[in-house]
């Protein structure tokens, strides 16, 4: 059995210890990224350079806007990236477009509840020499009375679907996996579509309820083109700021594109 006689004293002493180190890793005193290959400390960014277009109801193009899209994956963001990149601070902090599907941003995964800050450096439009196709098929009142809306999607081998049945309306049904959709976090639905070099257009449906106050208007649909090898995958803008990072950032960059509708 181990006496202490100064119980108080030991706790104090350890709780200070604590204290202390906390404070001083929070602040940043301790530099916490390393390129040294023996002890490496890589800090993790996602760099997109993005084309996004949102439409309104009747297929017209009501925004649009390119950037590099920013995601640092630790708590410190990108305070130590702005003294080597100064246009990458939080003046260019992006804010969640309520109105649309994961905030309007192009996710490889459906992770956005994770990241509470990323960041959107303005650079001109990418023009995809493989742009992505996506056509509205067919539009069907179900004997159900609920609406079968039915698409072909043509682009890159990695695209990100996401969909967000508005107020008044839910989506029931679709043609993917076992027909009985699954919401993300949040109540959005994303589904991810690979395919290999040479793929038939992507044909899908989605089916929804709707009550006849909100029939007009029942569900935004976005797509996100992913180019990740080949000649669209890297643009000029995006290469100067990949090359300007300091050697213990581990980065991956890619184009792609993010197109919005609403039916």
């Amino acid at each position: 059995m181990l006496l202490i006689p100064h119980t108080k004293t030991t706790l104090f002493t350890l709780s200070t210890v604590f204290v202390v180190t906390l404070i001083l890793v929070c602040s940043g005193i301790f530099f916490p990224y390393s390129s040294d290959s023996a002890n490496p400390k890589p800090k993790r960014v996602f760099l997109q350079h993005t084309s996004r277009r949102f439409h309104d109801l009747d297929g017209n193009l009501v925004k649009s806007d390119s950037g590099i899209w920013i995601n640092g994956f630790d708590y410190n963001g990108i305070s130590h990236i702005t003294p080597h990149v100064p246009e990458i601070n939080d003046t260019i902090r992006t804010q969640c477009d309520e109105s649309a599907p994961f905030c309007g941003f192009p996710w490889i995964l459906p992770v956005h509840f994770m990241f509470r800050k990323n960041w959107y450096l303005p650079a001109p439009e990418i023009l995809p020499t493989s742009p992505v196709q996506f056509k509205v098929l067919s539009k069907e009142l179900m004997p159900w009375n609920s609406v079968r809306l039915s698409f072909e999607v043509s682009g890159p081998s990695h695209m990100s679907l996401y969909i967000r049945p508005h107020e008044g309306s839910a989506l029931s049904m679709w043609s993917l996996g076992d027909g009985r959709p699954v919401a993300s976090v949040g109540g959005d639905y994303f589904v991810f579509y690979s395919h290999g070099l040479q793929a038939a257009p992507w044909h899908f449906w989605i089916e929804l309820t709707a009550s006849e106050k909100h029939a007009d208007e029942v569900v935004s649909l976005a797509i996100a083109a992913h180019y990740f090898f080949g000649e669209d995958k890297k643009s000029p803008q995006l290469t100067a700021l990949l090359e300007r990072l300091p050697n213990w950032v581990f980065s991956s960059g890619w184009c792609c594109t993010y197109d919005l509708f609403v039916f």
